[in-house]
């Protein structure tokens, strides 16, 4: 992916954190809640679980005779500040399966971990502009099948691929009642992609070369989170992630965007729609787009 138009989306994703409204931030535990310029912590995160069935019985149009769906986001970030320094830790979980009466077992159809903590200290009085470290870990947590192929061979497994990285780098933070939002920015990123599956040890893949486990990369790194209420009953969380490898390939940028928008029903039960857009030229070279659509239970953290 070249560089030119995943730099003019960044910039995009930036416009639009300056012209939103946002999420309400909440109590964690009984620790008291503080502004950003105090000490203190600050939490925000949904729960969704939706499920979809359809069954047919002699249904003249054709049909599957008996389908059911299930799909699980959980979305937690958590805010601490202790003078000058700040602790940010950000889950992502993904789930996603089907069954159908045709083939009489459940496939996956959604299955992402990625975990990030990041320490800052202040640069200033105001405390918006940051320095600090940032590790991350990227993988899935269940194996994965080619489905369109016959036997389903496995192509994929836990931290298979999976990508560990570190970064050293610069943070700009605005946070308060109306507003989270986290620029951060790395000219020196270190990152590992592994294949620890035995099955794939002795071929090439997911940009590890055969024989081995672990492949290492060195490159800028840029990640942006963003969350925002635009009502009551409707919420936005956004993150976009992109790196590149000084060391292979350098005009080839990697891609990681992540949207979820909820609009509540209820109480307890909401519509929600997720948007995933990945591209690493090592992993497939062609960009996956991801859409999950659904009504469903509900649960803010």
């Amino acid at each position: 992916m070249r560089i030119f138009p995943v730099v003019l989306l960044a910039l995009l994703l930036y416009h639009s954190a300056n012209t939103q409204t946002v999420s309400e931030l909440r109590r964690v535990g009984a620790k008291k809640t503080a502004g950003i310029d105090s000490n203190g912590w600050k939490s925000t995160g949904l729960f969704v679980l939706n499920v979809n069935q359809s069954a047919q019985s002699n249904w003249n149009t054709g049909a599957e005779r008996f389908q059911i769906g299930i799909n699980l986001i959980l979305n937690k970030a958590i805010h601490h500040r202790k003078g000058k320094y700040t602790f940010d830790t950000y889950l992502d979980i993904e789930l996603g399966v089907t069954e159908a009466a045709s083939f009489k077992k459940f496939r996956k159809t959604n299955d992402r971990f990625d975990l990030t903590f990041e320490a800052d200290h202040s640069i200033g009085k105001k405390n918006h502009f940051n320095y600090g470290i940032l590790a991350n870990v990227n993988t899935q947590l269940f194996l994965g099948h080619n489905y369109a192929v016959e036997n389903y061979p496995k192509i994929s497994g836990f931290l298979s691929p999976g990508k560990f990285l570190l970064s050293p780098g610069i943070d700009y933070k605005n946070q308060n009642k109306k507003r989270y939002f986290s620029f951060f920015i790395s000219p020196l990123t270190f990152r590992w992609v592994t294949k620890v599956d035995e099955s794939f040890y002795t071929s090439s893949k997911f940009g590890v070369d055969s024989l081995k486990k672990v492949f290492n990369e060195i490159g800028p790194y840029l990640s942006i989170h963003y969350n925002v209420n635009f009502t009551k009953t409707s919420s936005f969380i956004s993150r976009v992630d992109l790196f590149t490898n000084y060391k292979k390939n350098p005009q080839n940028v990697d891609v990681l965007l992540n949207n979820v928008l909820t609009v509540d029903i209820s109480k307890v039960f909401a519509a929600t729609f997720l948007f995933d857009l990945l591209y690493d030229h090592d992993i497939k070279a062609r960009t996956q787009i991801q859409e999950v659509t659904g009504i469903g239970l509900k649960l803010k953290l």
